[in-house]
């Protein structure tokens, strides 16, 4: 029986050694193509901008949205050429708070935050150009269709807090999680929006008034610092409202 096992054996080493031949083989073949040069692509014809009103370099499309900071624009870079999301503030406004965010999203590179462009001032008003996000906030989600299933919300939440996460490792704080800033693409992607209350985590200070109350932390109600708790703890009640439609 032992001369059969080692035949066997052998066999099986024979087999292994060809299959492992073959798989190399195939992979060099494969790696020769990679880097066998290709002719150049030729250069898209770059697309006409569309008419409208302007906004640096920026033609302004239509209306999305507005609040008491000013409006949302569906806009066209024609720099980069491409549709984007235009945030402008009100001319009376003073524009540090803004380009703040502007900043503080530009640090940012998650999947689960939107992504910020620019930020500029112009006409008398400053303005931050992102990422236009096709879909809908998980606000009219909720309205519209009522409230979520347990494992519906458990991926959202997963996938605000991979956001949040990202954002306090690079020692920002969102201080607004609530379901009016998340957004669902239509492909499915949750999109943490709007770091306009944002404040750096090492600032340690008394935080001012600033937030939804229904989403703030009882610390932040009494006069407290915001921390990374408080963000979490709005991840808390934007997902209790998720289940519940409260």
């Amino acid at each position: 029986m032992e001369p059969q096992r080692r035949n066997a054996r052998g066999n099986l080493v024979d087999t292994l050694r060809s299959g492992t031949s073959s798989i190399r083989a195939a992979l060099s073949q494969l790696a020769t193509r990679r880097k066998t040069p290709e002719s150049p692509a030729t250069p898209a014809a770059p697309k006409p901008a569309p008419e409208g009103p302007r906004w640096g370099q920026l033609v302004l499309l239509d209306k999305v949205g507005e609040g008491a900071f000013g409006e949302v624009y569906r806009a066209w870079d024609v720099v980069l050429e491409r549709e984007v999301a235009l945030k402008l503030m009100r001319a009376a406004d003073e524009d540090p708070a803004l380009l703040r965010e502007a900043r503080m999203l530009a640090r940012l590179r998650h999947p689960n935050v939107v992504t910020v462009y620019g930020a500029d001032r112009h006409d008398g008003r400053s303005g931050v150009w992102m990422d236009f996000i096709e879909g809908e906030t998980l606000a009219a989600i909720v309205e519209d269709r009522g409230s979520f299933g347990a494992l519906e919300a458990l991926l959202v939440g997963l996938d605000v807090c991979g956001a949040l996460a990202a954002a306090h490792q690079s020692g920002l704080l969102h201080r607004d999680i609530k379901a009016q800033n998340v957004m669902r693409e239509r492909g499915g992607r949750i999109v943490l929006m709007d770091f306009g209350l944002g404040h750096e985590t090492a600032a340690g200070e008394p935080s001012d008034f600033g937030g939804t109350p229904l989403y703030m932390a009882p610390e932040l109600l009494e006069g407290g610092p915001a921390t990374v708790r408080c963000d979490l703890y709005a991840v808390g009640v934007l997902l209790f409202h998720l289940v519940t439609r409260s």
